[in-house]
């Protein structure tokens, strides 16, 4: 990836073919000049950007305020100019250092589904990531995982946000438990709904525009529950400017993209367009997302990841008992119970928040790799397993003890 004099490489985060067209024009307008788009997921840029081949790099390419703020805290990118500035407006949602950033437009996030498929299962319209919690989404939901991806990583994030810790795990959890596969990239999550096999999954707007642009039988509504990610340019810093990613940034910027960049296959909204930008989305905090950045990623696979049958399990067993006793009002009143134990975290944020600063207190650099931070890691993971496995079962088994003496 060494770059050279007329060589531009991007690190980017979102998938190569959407930046096809922004890289063509930039080509056609600079002859002889090479593009390399180097696409990594948020997880592989963090360890990326970690170690020496950021020097070969000239831009990256993210809606993940981590990864800005992870080089921002290296000392890796230069101040932009000043007549790169985002427009006020979206000045709320862009959660980076705005001296280190360009943001070249934004995106919102919600529910994509495919009508054909509902059709046919017989499915209301999901009107937002929390109504995929209703049982009768069991085994019809993907979406992709904070290890995967960067975007859904903001989306829990904005769910704990919005509800608070206890009622947000509650409502992740629950759509969790409705899943019926996991994506193993944020864009997996439209292919797999446009591929009709899979019914409806959570995902930022862009994938659905593009979806909806070929397909008429794709749906997708946003989600105020969910923030707006804002796309990001930073500068690395280089021994020798590089003149090329001055003019890249100029050319996403200039009239003509802006006003195409809705329609073409990137599919964001231009930073001037003001139509999701009415106050109401919620708004992240960088701190706390950086305070939990890692803890969130492992604590979200040990309680759903990992434990996905069996958590189906459990709540195919809630919602079968509730459909044999639906006139008994005791029995789902203790239903309730056993469900919101369920889907309740096993461990509060001020005690998840205490560990985190115990397990990455010795790191260094950002660098989550190491022996002793490994360890303390997984010692915790190991402990928050185990007392989840132990709820799982205990409601299992409850419920099976409910059923029975209500049969009687």
């Amino acid at each position: 990836m060494n770059a050279n004099q007329n060589e531009l490489v991007i690190l980017t985060t979102f998938s190569r073919d959407p930046l096809i067209p922004l890289v063509e024009e930039f080509k056609r307008l600079n002859s002889g000049v090479e593009v390399k788009v180097v696409h990594r997921p948020t997880s592989s840029s963090m360890k990326l950007i970690n170690n020496q081949y950021i020097e070969d790099i000239d831009l990256v390419l993210t809606s993940s305020p981590l990864v800005i703020s992870r080089l921002t805290m290296q000392e890796k990118l230069v101040d932009v100019a000043t007549s790169f500035k985002a427009p006020l407006s979206l000045s709320t949602y862009i959660l980076p250092k705005p001296n280190k950033v360009v943001t070249i437009g934004y995106s919102g996030a919600g529910v994509v589904w495919n009508r054909d498929y509902f059709n046919n299962h017989e499915l209301p319209e999901p009107m937002s990531f929390a109504s995929l919690t209703d049982p009768v989404y069991f085994g019809h939901v993907t979406m992709s995982t904070p290890s995967r991806s960067g975007t859904t990583q903001l989306m829990v994030e904005s769910i704990l946000t919005q509800y608070g810790w206890n009622k947000g795990w509650q409502i992740i959890a629950n759509v969790g438990a409705n899943l019926a596969t996991i994506s193993s990239r944020s864009f997996g999550v439209a292919d797999s709904v446009a591929a009709g096999s899979i019914g409806v999954g959570p995902t930022i707007d862009s994938y659905a525009k593009n979806l909806k642009r070929k397909l008429d039988y794709i749906d997708f509504r946003h989600d105020e529950d969910l923030t707006l990610m804002p796309t990001y340019i930073g500068f690395v810093k280089q021994k020798t400017e590089d003149a090329y990613r001055q003019r890249f940034v100029e050319l996403l910027l200039s009239n003509e993209i802006q006003t195409a960049i809705q329609t073409n296959t990137f599919a964001k909204y231009s930073v001037n367009d003001t139509k999701l930008l009415h106050g109401k989305h919620v708004v992240l905090d960088l701190d706390a997302l950086m305070e939990r950045e890692h803890g969130i990623i492992h604590l979200y696979d040990v309680l759903i990841t990992q434990q996905l049958p069996q958590l189906q399990d459990a709540w195919l067993a809630i919602i079968q008992a509730r459909k044999r006793f639906a006139s008994s009002k005791l029995v789902l009143i203790e239903l309730d119970h056993l469900q919101k134990r369920l889907f309740s975290p096993p461990i509060n944020q001020s005690e998840f928040l205490h560990s985190m600063q115990e397990i990455f207190s010795t790191q260094e650099s950002g660098n989550t790799h190491e022996p002793e931070v490994r360890a303390k890691l997984a010692q915790w993971q190991h402990t928050v397993k185990t007392q989840r496995e132990s709820t799982i079962n205990n409601v299992i088994q409850s419920v099976r003890d409910l059923v029975q003496g209500a049969a009687l």
